[in-house]
């Protein structure tokens, strides 16, 4: 799921109409003291990653004036925020808060959900785990829509009365029609701040984008991808954008078995029982249903066959009905091909039963270590094969 990053998702906002502190993007100590300088009231410098709680860790730092905001700048700038490295910073005006709320929406099950509570900030997940009573939330039919009378009644719940109440209120229901039609999956505003004078201010934004829903925001499309952490899973994430037909998806993990699945419930399942033997995953991935048009499925496993951590390859699937065998193994022959891959020291283990079997087989049949399972091998005896064969190769001297 793409995890906008700050500046975008405050832009959307921005154009929404709500309240939004001015910021700037700056990719050096130098472009933060420019940015600073227009901002005279003072600035908050935040490590720009997609990824929430960046309080917690230390990466939203306040400055007073331009020279501040520079080394701040310099002091996040290379580090690594919740797995992710800061190249860029957001540099935005401070706010004089005098008190902090949260708001969130989710899509959760079949409809969205709002959750407030007027104890926003950085401790939130402590006043959920501790103080539940302090906040409200409810499911938002998708035909009625959320108004600002239903938002009232929600935050007079949490505890919110006074004047501040129809700002918020109304804000609430803005920023839920900003929530659709960004086609997310959760936005979170922690702090929803309110200043001395009773006036609303978005200062923490992360939204989350159904990624199905890109093709509509082609702005955020190339953001998308920066994400992925390394080339492999650039490649993916770009031949899941470029290539027709169902989604592929790439993620890699700290281990040394490739799993090549189909995602799912049957993807999860082989991982989990992978654990239970004694492997370790290498990735985490998505393949479609493959027609002629295999480019999505050789890309997903062109990058499990390029990791250099990789020490074997599960190739589970359930019975096929929907794609042909043989072009998943010829997809798997012609990488092995292409990149000379010896697999006398890469055992594989195939577990593909259904349509072009028989040619399946035939393809690999001599190739050392490729074991094509039997019809009736289960899911579990797949996985505990290539565990065995991956610890013995491992073990044998190079």
């Amino acid at each position: 799921m793409p995890h906008l990053t700050e500046d975008l998702t405050k832009q959307w906002l921005r154009d929404s109409g709500a309240p939004v502190p001015q910021g700037l993007v700056a990719a050096s100590a130098r472009e933060t003291r420019a940015a600073a300088a227009r901002m005279p009231h003072g600035t908050v410098v935040k490590a720009l990653v997609p990824t929430g709680r960046r309080g917690k860790a230390g990466a939203v730092l306040l400055a007073s004036n331009a020279d501040e905001a520079g080394r701040a700048a310099a002091k996040l700038l290379g580090s690594v925020v919740n797995g992710h490295l800061v190249q860029r910073v957001y540099v935005e005006e401070r706010v004089a808060i005098k008190d902090e709320y949260y708001l969130s929406f989710i899509l959760r099950d079949d409809k969205p959900e709002v959750l407030v509570s007027r104890s926003g900030g950085i401790d939130i997940e402590e006043v959920a785990r501790t103080s539940p009573e302090k906040l409200a939330r409810t499911r938002i039919e998708p035909l009625r829509g959320l108004d600002a009378w239903t938002a009232a009644d929600l935050w007079l719940d949490a505890g919110v009365h006074g004047a501040v109440l129809p700002r918020v209120a109304a804000l609430t229901a803005q920023l839920y029609e900003a929530f659709c039609r960004a086609d997310a999956l959760l936005l979170e505003i922690n702090p929803l701040a309110i200043d001395e004078a009773g006036e609303t201010h978005v200062v923490g934004a992360m939204m989350t984008i159904d990624p199905h829903a890109l093709f509509r925001h082609p702005e955020w499309r190339g953001d998308s991808d920066a994400q992925a952490e390394n080339p492999r899973e650039r490649a993916v994430a770009l031949a899941n954008r470029e290539y027709p037909g169902g989604e592929c998806q790439y993620v890699e993990l700290e281990g040394d078995i490739g799993l090549l699945v189909g995602g799912g419930g049957a993807g999860l399942y082989q991982h989990d029982l992978m654990l239970e033997a004694g492997g370790r995953p290498a990735n985490h991935c998505v393949t479609p249903p493959t027609g002629s048009d295999n480019r999505k499925l050789k890309a997903v496993l062109d990058a499990i066959l390029a990791n250099p951590k990789i020490r074997g390859l599960l190739i589970g699937f359930n019975f096929a009905q929907m794609a042909r065998t043989d072009i998943r193994a010829r997809t798997l022959v012609e990488l092995l091909d292409e990149r000379k891959i010896d697999t006398a020291r890469l055992p594989i283990v195939i577990r593909l039963f259904g349509a072009g079997e028989q040619e399946s087989r035939a393809m690999v049949a001599g190739r050392r270590n490729i074991h094509y399972v039997p019809r009736g091998t289960t899911l579990r005896e797949a996985v505990r094969l290539i565990v065995q064969l991956t610890a013995e190769q491992s073990a044998a001297p190079r």
